[in-house]
């Protein structure tokens, strides 16, 4: 066995839109995988286009040729000096910054040779040392030459830091017998909106209980996609921006690692100044088009919902399309249940024009179709739609601008005291997480909620304020 730099030197591609029939995950081109009739794959799964390892394991890759050598050919290994370039290339092509090369510590390779007579053979690729390898998503890129002919297969590893997953047979503690409440069946949760254009959300999913080593946070809610409008169309349709788009382009990287841990995985939607909000569906019909439109990118991203948050509309820009008031809402919310009733839909309470206990046109009232709900930043009191306290959370905190423990503390007692069960904390920032000020804060919430401390175990990932 020889350990050998290997790389690739296939050209990628990045296929992606923001309307629904174009929305498409970056798929691999089929030269990733053959040249011609050659092609190499992995012998135990034939039909991938990438194989995935995640511990010490054996892979074996076969050579296949269209017909066999005359001599016994050697297979060439690519050099070392192609490697960056050819992760710069892969990392383009899946539309992310976050993949590195795998470090050759972590992998050997056998070299193979094609005996006379034969069009096939196998190569092997041992991962190991994986408990070492320090936590991150790496790339094992390989291309190999046969009688000038390049073949390529890609081989992904991912490490993740340690935690105890959060499940309905493994739920955080409840709250101490002093904040019992005869509604209050299930622990509190914590919900982490993430601005996407400024920080990373897996940072989320890495604030743990200091002793049962759970998730602090039992949703994290991405801000935000936006309700576009096509004026050729007369349509609105989902928009990501480009700090967005890597997210929904690699879930597997940025939403899988959260719901790994049992966090659910939301996306806000926010009208974006073009006249078009949750409050001017001209019909049941345009917001059911709207919400299966949702359904197949929720399909293909694998999401566990949707927020609504009436934001930045400006109706006044669109005037042909009237505002409906409550029965727009209860369009789109009607809508968003009919498609996808088992995921979750769920609302910031500012801004909207949803009635008191508002009812559908076939008698649903909004309580029984919004999953949760929070306030705007410190407002007091109870649900403005009238869910009950248990989904409910008053005295949101906005965190962008300062993380107080004071305030958390005090945000935290309320909810308890109101037998509400969820605490909302908007955006918290980088500089907060490492210099150890978010973990105290949080930690003010926590030992009122679980009695335990809040840590932050694994890697800091950087997000886009950190690469400015």
């Amino acid at each position: 066995m020889k350990k050998i730099i290997i790389s690739i030197l296939a050209i990628f591609s990045i296929l992606y839109a923001c309307k629904e029939e174009d929305f498409v995950l970056p798929q691999p081109e089929s030269k990733m995988i053959a040249n011609g009739e050659n092609k190499i794959f992995n012998k135990a799964n034939p039909s991938e286009d990438y194989t995935k390892a995640t511990g010490d394991e054996s892979i074996n890759l076969v050579v296949e040729l269209n017909s066999e050598v005359s001599i016994n050919t050697p297979i060439t290994i690519a050099n070392e000096s192609q490697t960056e370039k050819i992760v710069e290339k892969f990392k383009k092509f899946k539309n992310t910054k976050d993949y590195q090369i795998l470090p050759t510590d972590y992998y050997e390779i056998s070299e193979g040779t094609l005996t006379a007579g034969t069009k096939s053979t196998e190569l092997q690729v041992d991962i190991k040392s994986y408990a070492d390898l320090p936590q991150g998503n790496y790339v094992l890129p390989i291309q190999i030459d046969v009688n000038g002919k390049s073949l390529n297969h890609i081989i992904l590893i991912s490490k993740d830091a340690e935690y105890v997953a959060l499940s309905d047979q493994n739920p955080k503690p409840m709250p101490s017998g002093e904040y019992s409440c005869p509604d209050r069946k299930k622990p509190m949760k914590m919900v982490a909106y993430v601005e996407t254009n400024d920080f990373d959300i897996r940072n989320m999913g890495q604030f743990l209980l200091s002793e049962s080593n759970q998730p602090v946070f039992d949703m994290v809610v991405l801000f935000a996609a936006n309700m576009n409008y096509d004026a050729a169309t007369g349509k609105r349709h989902i928009f990501f921006n480009d700090k967005l788009k890597p997210l929904v382009d690699n879930p597997e990287i940025y939403f899988k690692p959260l719901q790994d841990r049992g966090i659910k995985v939301i996306i806000d939607i926010l009208p974006n100044h073009q006249g078009v909000g949750y409050e001017n569906f001209q019909s049941y019909d345009e917001a059911l088009e709207f919400a299966k439109e949702l359904k197949r990118v929720t399909d293909k991203i694998g999401i566990d919902g949707w927020d609504i948050d009436e934001e930045y509309a400006d109706y006044f820009k669109q005037p042909g399309l009237r505002k409906k008031g409550s029965t727009s809402y209860m369009w789109y919310i009607k809508a968003m249940k009919e498609v996808m009733p088992d995921k979750l839909l769920t609302l910031y309470d500012y801004g909207h024009r949803i009635g008191f206990k508002a009812q559908t046109d076939d008698g649903k009232n909004v309580t029984e179709l919004i999953d949760y709900t929070w306030s705007d930043y410190g407002v007091s009191g109870a649900s403005g739609i009238g869910v009950e306290p248990a989904r409910y959370g008053a005295r949101s905190i906005e965190a962008n601008h300062s993380l107080n423990p004071r305030w958390v503390q005090r945000a935290a007692q309320y909810n308890l005291e109101k037998c509400n069960g969820i605490q909302m904390i908007f955006n918290i920032k980088g500089e907060a997480i490492r210099s150890g000020s978010a973990q105290k804060a949080l930690s003010a919430a926590t030992q009122l909620f679980y009695g335990q401390s809040c840590k932050f175990v694994g890697k800091y990932h950087k997000g886009p304020k950190d690469f400015k």
